[in-house]
């Protein structure tokens, strides 16, 4: 959200806005629990795109984020701060107060957008090249993350693994700023966020050009949290504010630095917008009808098509009135609409298989695909 996240004038002198008493109310249950695709998998949800004191645009302590975390029932937090010399020395890389911390950086990317490098082991030089930088990412092993895509001229070069398909900052840069002020004025602090959160269009159909390119890219949402508007003396869009809107849920066999970090790499993530609804259970897997869990592909997995084999959905919805959507998607064409929960189908073809579900007419889930080849085995 850099420093101007609702960085507005008129607001500062507005003594009556309801967003007092703040928000940041927990609405999701915590996950940490056995994923139901099987394969020893843990899901565990995540906050992406963080930034703290580090950031020469923040002030927010490491304490308050893991605050904020814990009530929320978040396991874990992505820290990608502004660089400067030391920042990698000085971020926590463990677990604070029951959350995980993963330490990385927010850079400027190649060609447009911005890079998101994590877990990093160790300071480098920050005035060589985009492209030296970008090598020194690679050169340690970290994920990288194509981000703010909305400003993305053309494909950046590199190992990319995964696609920051929403930005909460981006939405508030391109919204109007009469209906920002307008909601400032009367809703509630976490009325107030939600209200902002659209569908992001453009960005899921870049990712799916990014896949039309032979890229594999896992699905992150990026809350770009600073937490650095301040109006009468209070900060407005606090940790618990932003990181209660959505989160990224990991497939992975332990909370540790390696292992969440690889199961992003591999490309095991879905995205929840918890303001709708607690989205911990959501399943998407493909394979042999009669195998188990663990003997059929799941999110990221490569897999040879076989016209015996099924595509099976299975969202967690709860028990209200709102209608839930699923919508089946092969590369990037909407194939099948349903608003089933549940169901399994034999798959026309190989292709990149991904899912979107909508609640309400909302983006709720959104899914990483699972890539099925023309019969032949998984590239290594």
């Amino acid at each position: 959200m850099r420093a101007t996240l609702i960085c507005y004038p008129l607001c500062i002198s507005l003594a009556g806005c309801t967003l007092f008493p703040f928000g940041g109310s927990p609405n999701s249950s915590p996950a940490g629990q056995p994923s139901p695709v099987g394969h020893g998998f843990i899901e565990y949800r995540a906050a992406f795109h963080v930034h703290s004191y580090l950031s020469h645009d923040s002030e927010g302590e490491i304490e308050d984020i893991a605050e904020a975390a814990k009530l929320l029932g978040l396991d874990a937090v992505i820290l990608t701060d502004h660089y400067e010399e030391g920042n990698i020395a000085r971020a926590p890389r463990a677990t604070h107060r029951g959350v995980l911390f993963l330490p990385g950086v927010e850079d400027r990317g190649v060609r447009g957008g911005s890079v998101c490098a994590f877990p990093l082991q160790e300071d480098y030089d920050a005035k060589v090249s985009k492209q030296a930088r970008q090598n020194e990412y690679e050169r340690q092993d970290a994920v990288l993350v194509l981000g703010h895509v909305e400003k993305l001229e053309t494909s950046s070069p590199g190992r990319y693994s995964a696609f920051e398909v929403y930005n909460l900052h981006a939405e508030f840069t391109a919204a109007s700023r009469f209906g920002i002020v307008w909601r400032f004025l009367f809703l509630p602090a976490d009325a107030f966020f939600e209200r902002a959160i659209k569908t992001p269009v453009d960005n899921l159909a870049a990712w799916d050009r990014e896949h039309a390119r032979g890229l594999r890219l896992a699905a992150l949402a990026g809350h770009d949290a600073h937490a650095n508007v301040s109006i009468l003396g209070a900060v407005i869009g606090t940790y618990a504010e932003v990181l209660r809107l959505f989160s990224n849920h990991i497939l992975a066999p332990e909370l540790t630095v390696e292992a969440i970090a690889e199961a992003i790499r591999a490309g095991r993530t879905f995205i929840v917008f918890d303001y709708l609804a607690d989205g911990t259970g959501f399943a998407l897997t493909y394979g042999d009808p009669e195998a188990s869990p663990d003997e059929r592909a799941t999110l990221g997995d490569e897999v040879p098509y076989h016209p015996g084999h099924t595509l099976a959905v299975s969202v967690p919805v709860p028990v209200d009135e709102v209608k839930t959507r699923v919508v089946l998607l092969r590369d990037g064409q909407i194939l099948r609409t349903l608003e089933s929960p549940r169901f399994a189908m034999k798959l026309p073809g190989p292709g990149t298989w991904r899912v979107e579900v909508y609640r309400d007419g909302k983006l709720w889930i959104v899914a990483s695909p699972i890539y099925v080849h023309a019969g032949f085995p998984t590239q290594e």
